[in-house]
């Protein structure tokens, strides 16, 4: 067995930072902590291969010279040695194992535990890589058998297309004579109708997610709302004032609640009519007002609630591609897919890993924070 491929499911470094979530052919997935927060993270076996084979040579050196040193030796995308510190703790479990590496419980458990955390993790996330790098496919395994609305971004979306607008519809009505009266068919005796065209609210995938993410939150189900191909059209035009409740609270609410405008406030009061939320009081609490659930229900204000999760996905490569700024990244975790190989002789070399949620949610009394860093 080569020596990057030592550790097992549920190996943890002895202060605890470093948690073996998962493994396949060419990566690990790992959680990684620091000061009250986590990340998860793919690494890459031969990347790890390499940092061993580093300290072997250079047991007392640090993990920014190996990143130095090492980054130009390979093809590997020299990004994934920002991650030089996790593989510094991750190659010292390999060769000092009796001070460095804890193995405990049963792998198959520490599997499925850690699996489940990584479907609990992240309110909010980008995954981005190259197109085929398994981005859709690994939002579509993480959510499977759960409610999942799904939407694409393109450039012409816009805020409209997102949320939800007034469209023109054709309805059937009652035909009626000048004077407002009923008009019969002499032959049938039946009303007469005709087809009209009329204006109606319709709400988009964000509105539909909104809703039935509330109505949810009894039960404690998950509601996700899945953004395929996010930077193809222009999030700060498409999300508009939405923005604002990205930011979320250690409980996982908005932050800061917007006001809805009247249409939207209409379309939510008739959806919310004759709901009742059981943690009103709780909630109401975060936000030091006695009402804010009244107002949520009636529609005067737009909260994200905590089983409301947004999972993106970003293309890195194609043109015609909208930056996405500074300030957005901040409000979502971003994470690329390793599963980009390519074929060097008879071993293949991974080129890009990383299912690494760069910054991440703290935790607070159990409770994931999705007030992410960028």
């Amino acid at each position: 067995m080569e020596d990057y491929d030592k550790l097992m499911v549920g190996d943890q470094s002895t202060d605890g930072r470093i948690i073996i979530a998962d493994k396949d052919r060419l990566c690990y997935l790992v959680k990684s902590g620091s000061k009250g927060s986590f990340s998860i993270r793919t690494i890459s076996k031969q990347l790890l291969g390499e940092f061993i084979d580093y300290y072997k040579k250079n047991p007392n050196k640090k993990a920014e010279d190996a990143r130095v040193e090492l980054k130009e030796l390979s093809d590997i995308d020299k990004y994934e040695y920002g991650y030089n510190a996790t593989l510094t703790a991750m190659a010292k479990m390999v060769l000092d194992p009796k001070n460095e590496l804890v193995r405990k419980g049963n792998p198959a458990e520490s599997s499925r535990a850690e699996n489940h955390l990584l479907k609990t993790t992240g309110l909010q996330q980008i995954y981005y890589g190259a197109p085929g790098t398994g981005k859709s496919k690994t939002i579509k395994d993480l959510t499977f058998g759960e409610s999942v609305i799904r939407t694409t971004f393109h450039p012409d979306s816009d805020y409209a297309s997102f949320v939800g607008t007034y469209k023109p519809i054709t309805e059937e009505v009652v035909l009626r004579d000048c004077n407002g009266k009923k008009v019969i068919d002499e032959e049938t005796n039946e009303v007469v109708k005709e087809e009209r065209i009329a204006y109606k609210f319709i709400p988009q995938a964000f509105l539909e997610a909104y809703v039935e993410a509330w109505k949810k939150l009894g039960s404690s189900k998950k509601q996700y709302l899945i953004i395929e191909e996010i930077n193809r059209g222009n999030c700060a035009q498409i999300f508009g004032d939405l923005f604002q409740l990205l930011d979320r609270n250690e409980y996982g609410f908005s932050d800061y609640p917007i006001v809805a405008d009247k249409d939207m406030q209409k379309y939510i009061e008739k959806e919310f009519a004759g709901w009742e939320i059981t943690n009103k009081d709780e909630i109401n609490q975060f936000y030091g007002e006695a009402n804010m659930v009244n107002l949520i229900m009636k529609g005067e204000r737009l909260v994200l609630p905590s089983n409301l999760y947004i999972w993106a996905t970003m293309n890195t490569s194609d043109q015609s591609l909208f930056p996405i700024d500074s300030a957005f990244k901040r409000a979502a975790g971003i994470g690329s897919m390793c599963l980009f190989a390519k074929v060097v002789t008879k071993q293949p070399t991974l080129l890009s890993t990383g299912t690494s949620i760069r910054e991440i949610s703290s935790t607070n009394g159990g409770h994931l924070s999705a007030r992410l860093m960028s």
